[in-house]
């Protein structure tokens, strides 16, 4: 025969908890509550109080993916291409949705933010390519993001 689980407990119940012990768990858990919600309020809906913008690290993998609210910035932080001997060779994406607002190199030239604003709603991909600076080379896709824009 299985025993229940309300027996299964009983020799746990027996183990006597101090107020003070009670009153630490207590903190424990509010601080721990207290510490989730303020990581989440980077990532909190404006309707709630969060920013809205987007801040993507591309690095890895040269598809990413991207949704940010209209009126919000999406910055593109990437390698500087230029580490290995390339250069950029220019950025796609459709320009009813997206404005580009500034490509500036950061962290002593090592690497590039691309900062756009999301205009209206609908989805669009920005292409970053990149060719050896040498002629007649045709350009290669660095970086590609799907990038969704929402109300």
């Amino acid at each position: 025969m299985t025993p229940s689980p309300l027996a299964l407990m009983r020799p746990f119940r027996s183990f006597p908890v101090s107020a003070l012990a009670r009153r630490f768990a207590v903190l424990a858990l509010a601080a721990l509550a207290l510490a989730l919600v303020a990581a989440g309020c980077a990532h909190m809906p404006r309707m709630l109080g969060g920013s809205g913008n987007v801040e993507m690290r591309l690095d890895g993998e040269q598809q990413h993916e991207a949704r940010v609210p209209a009126g919000s910035l999406l910055a593109l932080d990437m390698r500087d291409p230029g580490l290995s001997g390339y250069v950029f060779a220019g950025t796609s994406f459709d320009p009813v949705l997206l404005r580009l607002d500034g490509i500036e190199p950061f962290e002593d030239g090592r690497r590039v933010r691309y900062t756009f604003t999301a205009l209206a709603e609908g989805e669009c991909d920005v292409v970053i390519k990149i060719r050896k600076p040498e002629p007649n080379l045709r350009p290669d896709i660095f970086k590609q993001v799907k990038v969704t824009v929402t109300k």
